[in-house]
């Protein structure tokens, strides 16, 4: 069990009894702490957690640093400026390290009271040369806002690196290729989408983060997908596999459709309907793409090859929802 849940389970079970005074003197103790002034000349108009995690730019601590500085963020869950005073300061990453000031600044980023009662609890065992490991804002999250906050900056780090890779793998295709392409791509984006939010559970406070990390699930297997057709691992099949495989489809879609309105949770058949649709969209795109980049495979073997993944999704619905 991690610290962060133990943490949580503690603010749970006594409603903060224990954690809530302990952070909050600590923290009340910290308030004539200043930090550096911002520095003359320092960025402007900047993301301090971008230039941290090299979202779009470059890693620049020193940057990130100043730009937190200069931030007059207020009014937010969560202060992303302080997270990022945080780890910099507690880290030492282009800057000396200074643990009072990182926990002044773990206070300021607010959050729920685990999380904060566990970043404090996180630098003190650092300060003690309990963890050497460095610390970063979502090691401690607990809440369902931190959650998706914390799976938003993981989805951009991938898709940043997942990009840059799918653009070299794709540079070597002629015009009509990536012309094609980019039709696909603008259908699979629009039943990632509806698949992400009609086809999850998006009742809990963790929401953000399911909705994300499902998209992140689907980009992720269209790249793989992508890439081993690249490698030559092109889909079987004819039509009476077709033919077998979209009977069953329809069978599941029905299923679906038979069941009574559930009494929890916010996947309703309506929106399945919408996700459905979106999806047929994108199966004929490959179709339409294979036809120009492999021409050399079927249209009904495209066309089971992804009937079969949707099978497979329409089924754990059906588990879900009976």
């Amino acid at each position: 069990m991690t610290r962060s849940t133990i943490a949580l389970l503690l603010f749970s079970l006594y409603g903060g009894a224990f954690a809530a005074p302990s952070y909050e003197a600590r923290c009340q103790a910290l308030g004539k702490t200043a930090y550096p002034a911002a520095e003359p000349g320092g960025p402007t108009g900047c993301s301090a957690v971008r230039l941290y995690y090299g979202i779009g730019t470059p890693v620049d601590h020193v940057r990130a640093r100043q730009c937190a500085l200069a931030s007059a963020e207020d009014d937010q869950p969560f202060r992303e400026d302080r997270g990022v005073l945080m780890m910099v300061y507690a880290n030492g990453q282009g800057v000396v390290r200074d643990f009072t000031l990182a926990r002044k600044a773990a206070c300021e980023a607010g959050g729920a009271p685990a999380e904060i009662a566990g970043r404090l609890e996180h630098l003190a065992e650092m300060e003690a040369g309990r963890n050497k490991k460095p610390i970063d804002v979502c090691d401690d999250a607990t809440s369902g806002y931190m959650g998706g906050w914390c799976a938003s900056v993981a989805n951009q780090l991938r898709e940043q690196k997942g990009g840059a890779g799918f653009a070299k793998l794709i540079a070597p295709w002629s015009a009509r290729e990536k012309q094609a392409f980019a039709s696909l791509e603008s259908r699979a984006g629009a039943f990632f989408e509806l698949r992400s939010v009609e086809e999850v559970d998006l009742s809990g406070t963790a929401r953000a983060a399911f909705t994300i990390e499902e998209e992140a699930r689907q980009r992720e297997d269209f790249r793989l997908a992508v890439a081993a057709f690249e490698k030559g691992a092109l889909p079987q099949g004819g039509d009476a596999e077709f033919a077998r495989l979209d009977a069953r489809l329809n069978a599941v879609y029905r299923q679906l459709k038979a069941l009574p309105a559930p009494q929890f949770g916010t996947i309703r058949f309506e929106g399945i309907q919408r996700t459905q649709r979106a999806w047929l969209a994108y199966r004929d795109a490959w179709v339409a793409f294979g036809k120009v980049r492999y021409p050399q495979v079927a249209p009904n073997a495209w066309r089971a090859w992804f009937t079969r993944k949707r099978i497979a999704m329409l089924e754990g619905l059906l588990e879900q929802l009976r």
